[in-house]
């Protein structure tokens, strides 16, 4: 059983779950923070950022599996205490307004407006970190790089990578411009002849989802497959809440409180999947001492 699970295509599997598991459980965190700690909500979530970044620090010197866990659990904190909490407290200080009101508009919360207004932020870092990165290793930054011959060849073999820094900023980065894409697309798409074109986003982004899928399951290291499944996880996440947020099933993860069991559930559900991508390294080190042995 054991060596099952880290063979391929489940070790991928595994990691996309556990990557998956972040937007739901994102939600559920947010809220339970909101009806714990009251007014005191934006004291907790300052807390939550840097226990979050405290995470991350003690990963930058941990072996790729655990850095890369570190980068997980820490971003994933990070995004949920700074970002979430950020936009919705400088929304409620500025009494932004949920725009547009017209008739059948599309009314976004007033931190989505907060939010929508970084996509040049995003951008900007997205193009000096990301795509006039030539030492990259990320794929999808250098199928970019390769097509715009924008690259001076493979990074250079002994770049040093700091895998609990890396990770957390794939989560950070991909939650930040899976949230623009769908607040814009929206936002347009809910007016006249938009609504064809969102549908047709939809589908353009669920065969996208669908590609990130197989590409999991061809992993075959669980640390590779934990931080492809961060990525390929939160793109699918799209594809999964979507339909809610056109009537066609409720978002459980957002209501903890009247839905304690399916979220309890799905907590276990990543916990256990964490526990068993952290056991990955002791699996190895024994099936390597076994074979030595033999």
């Amino acid at each position: 059983m054991t060596s099952f699970l880290y063979r391929k295509p489940v070790v991928g599997l595994l990691g996309l779950l556990i990557g998956f598991l972040t937007q739901p459980l994102g939600h559920t965190a947010y809220k339970v923070l909101e009806s714990g700690f009251d007014r005191y909500v934006y004291v907790a979530a300052v807390v939550v950022g840097i226990v979050g970044f405290i995470i991350v620090w003690r990963g930058l010197r941990g072996s790729e599996l655990q850095a890369t866990l570190s980068g997980l659990i820490g971003g994933w904190l990070i995004w949920i205490g700074w970002f979430e909490y950020a936009f919705k407290f400088f929304s409620v200080l500025y009494d932004v307004p949920a725009f547009p009101v017209e008739e059948n508009g599309y009314a976004a919360a007033p931190q989505a407006n907060m939010l929508q207004a970084t996509v040049t932020i995003m951008l900007a870092l997205f193009l000096l970190y990301g795509m006039f990165n030539l030492q990259t290793k990320c794929n999808f930054m250098r199928f970019f790089h390769r097509n715009l011959r924008f690259s001076p060849g493979m990074p250079t073999p002994d770049n040093q990578r700091s895998f609990a820094r890396i990770t957390a900023m794939e989560v950070l980065f991909v939650t930040w411009f899976c949230y623009l894409f769908w607040l814009y697309a929206i936002y347009l798409g809910t007016r006249g002849t938009g609504v064809q074109i969102i549908m047709g986003l939809y589908l353009l982004w669920s065969a996208w989802a669908a590609y990130l899928v197989w590409k999991c399951t061809q992993q075959i290291r669980m640390a590779a497959a934990l931080r492809y499944g961060v990525g390929a996880g939160i793109v699918l996440w799209g594809s999964a809440e979507m339909p809610a947020h056109f009537g066609a099933y409720r978002e459980y993860w957002l209501y903890p409180l009247e839905y304690p069991i399916f979220n309890a559930v799905v907590t276990v559900v990543f916990v256990t999947a964490l526990v068993l991508a952290a056991r990955r390294p002791a699996t190895q080190s024994a099936a390597k001492s076994a074979s030595v042995s033999s």
